[in-house]
């Protein structure tokens, strides 16, 4: 089976998991932490009154206050699961020779719990740190979501040597536009934004991902 594209990258929360819209509004809903310090943060990110990881660090204070620990995060994504058909879509891609990256909002815990890191060539996500008993201690903040999805893509096929024209990039929401602007295809995967929508070069819908593969193969 021969390849259209030499690179693929999967946005995660929505794309290859469901379940769950973001990870962080999952997380702060099972926690109880408080809505309305979440939303300010939330809404000063995107006026450009804080940055990126000003409000990543915001997120770990507010989960930390709830005594978040690894273990009870994990128990917090009992009703996420992979998107039917991920697997093999992944399996199948990899077969026929593409690479496979993660570019996401997300956080490393999920993508290790349903697929593990090393599953993937390439990997930009939000990481977290936990201390020897497991609790949240930090993390590193992801230089590459929203509207530097696509300087992702761009950083990932300069490291892997592919032609930004043979990289494809797979995603569902308003923080994949760049992304999707960028790649040399782009799928929206059950769209959530109507700016994403307008932006991808194809759109595909249903409940299996293996609806991506006739575009890539």
């Amino acid at each position: 089976m021969s390849r259209k594209y030499d690179l693929v990258c999967f946005d995660l929360d929505g794309t290859l998991i469901q379940g769950t819209i973001f990870i962080w509004q999952t997380l702060h809903d099972a926690f109880g932490t408080d809505a309305g310090r979440r939303q300010r943060a939330k809404d000063d990110f995107h006026a450009g009154r804080i940055t990126y990881q000003q409000w990543f660090d915001h997120d770990l204070v507010l989960l930390g206050e709830a005594n978040a620990t690894r273990e009870r995060m994990v128990a917090a994504l009992d009703a996420i699961h992979p998107t039917p058909g991920a697997a093999e879509t992944l399996a199948t891609l990899r077969t026929a020779g593409m690479h496979l990256a993660i570019i996401s909002g997300s956080i490393d815990l999920v993508l290790e719990q349903f697929f593990g890191l090393a599953a993937f060539d390439e990997v930009l996500i939000n990481r977290l740190d936990f201390d020897d008993d497991g609790r949240l201690v930090g993390g590193t903040h992801t230089d590459f979501d929203v509207d530097r999805k696509g300087a992702g893509v761009l950083e990932i096929a300069r490291r892997l040597g592919v032609d930004v024209a043979r990289t494809a990039f797979v995603g569902d929401n308003y923080n994949d536009v760049s992304a999707a602007r960028t790649a040399g295809l782009s799928i929206a995967f059950n769209p959530r934004s109507e700016e994403l929508t307008e932006a991808v070069h194809e759109v595909v819908t249903g409940d299996d991902l293996r609806g991506i593969l006739p575009h890539l193969l």
